[in-house]
């Protein structure tokens, strides 16, 4: 994704925002902060913080110390760059190079910044799919899910972070810890699945972020497109479709592709009403 498409992107389109912007910062600090970065800074962060806005509710001192943090980071990388635009006499005397210690400094304020995201991105992350359940009638039953294909992604997904020689063992333990309560969530008899969700998603964002950053992490990569079809499982095996769900949830006459989920909605009663029948009557 470019920046000018990222700038576009719907605010409500957390998930590709979130990424970018963990990506983005990464990039900064990896690429030791290049000037054509720095120019997309202010504009990567009012687009996070904006989304942000529009996804949850936020506290207006949270974006305040946010913004602070930012402006300071601006700053330190701006009296950087005058430093660097000194001549060369006057950055060889030990009174006027102050580059060293800027560049400390920038890094100092750099991981603040990043915390500081972390903690916004989990905040929202947290409020969505722990505190709001979504229900649809009887067309989303997610208490029909394949639990044990489900925990057995997850489990590939823990062994690829555990595998992974990028991030350090306690950094591999918070991960691996959170999708192990994940599958004791879903394993519950009382699943609560948003906060199962929850838990798979700020995974993944956590993993995505990290694996930007690294640069070579694919095992990461692999780790989150093992929970992307877990939820896929959830999806392919919560849907309900009958006639009266049919009625419910769509506009009947407004649907294309009517005609291709009544002869899926046969095939299903067909099914069923076969599997119905006693042995007996089948031999007769």
């Amino acid at each position: 994704m470019t920046f000018n498409e990222y700038l576009y992107t719907d605010a409500q389109d957390i998930e590709v925002i979130f990424n970018y912007y963990l990506g983005f910062l990464g990039e900064l600090s990896s690429a030791n902060y290049p000037e054509d970065k720095q120019l997309q800074l202010k504009g990567s962060c009012d687009k996070f913080l904006n989304s942000i806005e529009r996804f949850t509710y936020f506290e207006t001192y949270k974006r305040e110390d946010y913004q602070e943090l930012m402006d300071d980071l601006t700053k330190e990388l701006q009296e950087l760059k005058n430093i660097e635009r000194k001549p060369f006499l006057l950055k060889i005397l030990p009174f006027f190079n102050n580059q060293k210690k800027k560049i400390y400094r920038i890094q100092d304020v750099f991981h603040e910044v990043y915390s500081a995201t972390m903690s916004l991105v989990n905040d929202a992350i947290q409020k969505d799919y722990i505190y709001d359940k979504l229900e649809l009638g009887d067309f989303y039953d997610p208490t029909k899910s394949n639990k044990t294909e489900i925990s057995e992604l997850i489990k590939e997904a823990i062994e690829l972070i555990s595998e992974d020689a990028s991030i350090t063992d306690s950094s591999k333990k918070a991960l691996n810890n959170h999708l192990e309560k994940a599958i004791r969530d879903l394993n519950s008899e009382r699943t609560n699945w948003t906060r199962f969700f929850g838990k798979l998603k700020e995974t993944s964002v956590l993993l995505a972020a990290l694996a930007s950053m690294a640069g070579n992490a694919n095992l990461l990569y692999d780790a989150i497109n093992k929970l992307e079809k877990a939820a896929i499982v959830v999806r392919k095996t919560s849907i309900n479709i009958s006639y009266n769900i049919l009625n419910e949830v769509f506009n009947v006459q407004n649907m294309q592709n009517i005609g291709l989920l009544k002869n899926t909605i046969l095939k299903i009663e067909d099914h069923s009403l076969q599997n119905d029948i006693p042995n007996d009557e089948i031999s007769e």
